[in-house]
């Protein structure tokens, strides 16, 4: 017997024993079943985590989406059941104690919750459409201490009484309690100034305005409701009394009649059509009989113009500090200077300029002992050892400027450990911005030493940007839109916004700048370029008539001035694609001529490639900026130099000026979604209420260039063909002499080519002039050889 069989003998006789035992007893043996059984209450303990872990992989595996769609039904169904339980005289005892807690903690004010619930969740199902507005933190932050204010208010009117807690009325528990401290800390008056100073704030918070602006729109709006109300009561006296003389119940001011001008000439009172770009000699010299002295205009006595700029603080926020870090400046410096020493190029920092994004280190070489005596450290070897400082400094990539132009140093960029942003305004305060006077200025941002940097567009006088996706590209557009709209008027300034990816733009829709809406089909890119052209050309032919030779000097001398004319065209390189040859010939033309009529072209590619800015382009375009590219090759296109590809994006630029040598490097300023939108809801409210002015011929409002209605967008076709061809009759003609008709004939004898010279074909075999085509043959019969005589046949 094996050692494992005498172990297991005991145990086999004991079950045996206790089988017989029991059997002898008349007890049954225990079935295995009834052990398993006894053994599952202590399974459940073990059962419930698993259930739980089971459904939280279920709750991972729903996408955040769906989870927001959940919780806004859940939402919205819970708002609409607390409010018709609010409303409801029979409730359950759950909706019951929801609505008890609520009066009790926040009296009539509970009203609110349930909409608000609804609203929330409503927003939540929808929030993915385009025109749905999005919540700011400021705005929520107002509208929750507006509501608190409200509570408390009507605590006040109501009594101020802790015995309308319990009866859920007032402002509830919170209102009562926010009252009662006011009132303990400022006494019953300091508690009324205290409200109302909190309303206030509330409602700037929510509104975003300032309190000179919300009490200048709470009068418009009183003064509306006042008007209103006057001329329906004027209306239904009117109306009761039809035979009443109207001039018996005089009208407010604002709607008097305003007086007739009769000696205007008919030319000169034509509205906004005079000065189409299709008839310029129609708005240089009026037809007809000269205008008196008393309503002739003069450039000195021009009407002001009825638009407003918009207020800088109302629009841009504030700029936040920049923490500079000394000792860390002075610590890159000393690596920078044993790195250069190890490696036989010795140096020594003597300057440290700390920019936004880059800090610059300009680095002295210093002198060596050669075979030839001291010399000094050659540029080209600092510059070779980029890859080695970047390592030693343990920076993604530094560029080296070699030398740094005007100054004895070589100079290298190191990035910030924190990059800080540049704020628009902050550009725009300024000195820099301040000292230059154009109308088209606007700000760049600030170089690496922190100096702010601005440049104006009509000196430049064309604009190319140029960089990868998430550059900064568009936010530099934004930037350059933002300051033109926040300097200049719609008289002042019109713009053309070419937009073929439909998101960049778009937002600027609305704004009385624009002449046309944002052009986001680029089929009608062409037909919008050959418009300026021909503006281009009708401003040349009013300088000429009156002998002026730019814009600066027409507005000078005649009223009404004309405005700038601004296009931008946010991707170039669809529109390359699309149509290369019309699209270079137009840029072109427009980058040498338009620069004496106020014309202006602003042009962002993200693909830097010599088909999309082509030579012709680029010699037209000496401003241009350069973002962080891919290779240098790409940075050759833009600069004709390399260094754009060590740009670190976010904004990371290379300027290169029309009159400077070499590029400099440059953090552009930001502007956010918030400030472009306040701008552009700003000139949206003032067009509105331009709108309601009486007519621009009467008021001397200023007139403005607008796309005149009969000027297509896209490119028409050479001839009208419901008209013909007009070399049709002349083809005709020479069939009918030479008495056979050909493809190949037409373009040799009228110079045609072949497209033109088959429809020709085309219309005289339906006119049944020639025959349709013969077999094998590319040579038509005349049929009909009208009153000509057919040729003589050849014997």
């Amino acid at each position: 017997m094996t050692p494992q069989a005498k172990t297991r003998s005991p145990s086999s006789r004991k079950d045996r024993s206790s089988g017989r035992s029991s059997s002898s007893r008349g007890i049954p043996p225990t079935p295995r079943t009834t052990s398993r059984r006894r053994k599952s209450p202590s399974a459940l303990p073990t059962a419930a985590p698993r259930l739980l872990s089971r459904l939280r992989d279920m709750w991972h595996r729903i996408s955040p989406d769906r989870k927001l769609d959940a919780l806004g039904v859940l939402l919205a169904v819970a708002g609409l059941a607390l409010f018709l339980s609010l409303i409801s005289a029979q409730n359950g005892l759950l909706s019951r104690l929801i609505l008890t807690t609520l009066r009790k903690f926040l009296g009539w004010g509970s009203l609110a919750v349930p909409i608000a619930m609804v609203i929330v969740g409503i927003w939540l199902i929808l929030r993915r459409l385009e025109r749905l507005p999005l919540p700011s933190a400021p705005r929520l932050v107002g509208l929750g201490l507006l509501y608190w204010n409200a509570l408390t208010g009507l605590h006040w009117l109501s009594g101020g009484t802790p015995a309308l807690v319990g009866q859920g009325k007032g402002g509830g528990w919170l209102g009562e309690r926010t009252l009662w401290l006011m009132i303990q800390a400022f006494g019953p008056m300091g508690a009324g100034v205290v409200l109302l100073a909190w309303l206030c704030f509330s409602l700037m918070l929510l509104t975003d305005t300032s309190l000179t602006v919300l009490i200048q729109q709470l009068n418009k709006a009183w003064q509306a409701a006042v008007t209103r109300r006057t001329r329906q009561s004027s209306s239904r006296q009117s109306t009761s009394s039809p035979h009443a003389p109207a001039t018996e119940e005089p009208l407010p001011a604002e709607f008097q009649p305003l007086p007739a001008v009769p000696l205007r000439s008919p030319v000169s009172a034509k509205p906004r059509r005079s000065r189409s770009p299709s008839t310029p000699e129609a708005s240089s010299a009026p037809a007809g009989p000269p205008e008196s002295p008393e309503t002739a205009p003069s450039p000195a006595s021009s009407p002001p113009s009825p638009w407003v700029l918009p207020a800088l603080d109302q629009i841009l926020d504030l700029p936040t500090p920049a923490a500079t870090q000394d000792n860390l400046d002075h610590e890159r410096a000393k690596i920078i200077e044993d790195t250069l020493a190890s490696f036989g190029a010795p140096g020594h920092v003597v300057d440290i300029s700390h920019g936004p994004t880059v800090t610059r280190f300009g680095v002295e070489p210093d002198f060596i002992e050669t075979r030839n005596g001291r010399t000094r450290v050659r540029v080209s070897r600092i510059v070779s050892l980029a890859d080695d400082l970047a390592l030693a400094l343990a920076a993604p990539r530094i560029r080296i400027q070699a030398p740094v132009p005007g100054k004895h140093y070589v100079g290298i960029e190191v990035p910030n450990v924190e990059i800080s942003r540049v704020a628009l305004r902050e550009v725009i305060e300024s000195e820099a911005f301040k000292r230059l006077r154009s109308p088209l200025r606007f700000a760049l941002g600030k170089d690496v030493a922190g100096r702010p940097v601005a440049a104006d567009l009509a000196a430049m006088p064309h604009l190319l940007i140029a960089g990868t996706t998430g550059s900064g590209k568009s936010v530099c557009v934004n930037a350059i839109l933002t300051c033109l709209l926040l300097h200049n008027t719609p008289a002042e300034l019109r713009l053309v916004l070419v937009d073929p990816k439909r998101v960049e733009l778009t937002g600027y829709n609305g704004i009385p700048h624009l002449l046309t809406p944002v052009v986001v089909d680029t089929e009608r890119v062409i037909g919008a370029l050959q418009w300026l052209q021909r503006e281009m050309d009708a401003r040349y032919h009013k300088f000429a008539q009156v002998g002026v030779r730019n814009l600066q000097e027409y507005n000078a001398r005649h009223q009404p001035p004309l405005p700038y004319l601004v296009a931008v065209i946010d991707e170039l390189a669809d529109l390359m694609m699309l149509a290369p040859d019309e699209t270079e010939r137009s840029i072109t033309r427009l980058a040498q001529l338009a620069r004496a009529t106020g014309i202006h072209l602003i042009l962002a590619t993200q693909r830097p490639s010599v088909d999309v800015v082509t030579g012709l382009i680029k010699a037209n375009f000496p401003a241009r900026i350069a973002f962080a590219v891919a290779s240098s090759i790409d940075s050759r296109v833009i600069l004709d130099q390399p260094g754009a590809e060590r740009l670190l994006g976010r904004g990371d630029m290379l300027f290169q000026a029309p009159d400077a040598a070499a590029p400099v490097r440059l953090q552009g300023t930001f502007v956010s979604d918030i400030e472009i939108q306040r701008l552009v809801d700003y000139w949206r409210t003032a067009a509105a209420q331009q709108t309601s002015l009486p007519s621009p011929s009467a008021s001397g409002e200023t007139q403005v260039d607008l796309f005149p209605p009969h000027v297509p967008l896209k490119q028409g076709e050479l001839w009208n063909l419901e008209e013909g061809d007009p070399l049709l009759q002349e083809a005709i003609d020479l069939v009918r002499r030479e008495g056979r008709a050909s493809v190949t004939m037409l373009q040799r004898r009228l110079r045609i080519g072949y497209t033109r010279a088959a429809r020709l074909i085309d219309a005289m075999e339906e006119k049944g002039i020639i025959s349709p085509a013969l077999p094998n043959s590319p040579i038509r019969e005349v049929l009909d050889y009208g009153p000509t005589a057919p040729p003589p046949e050849d014997d």
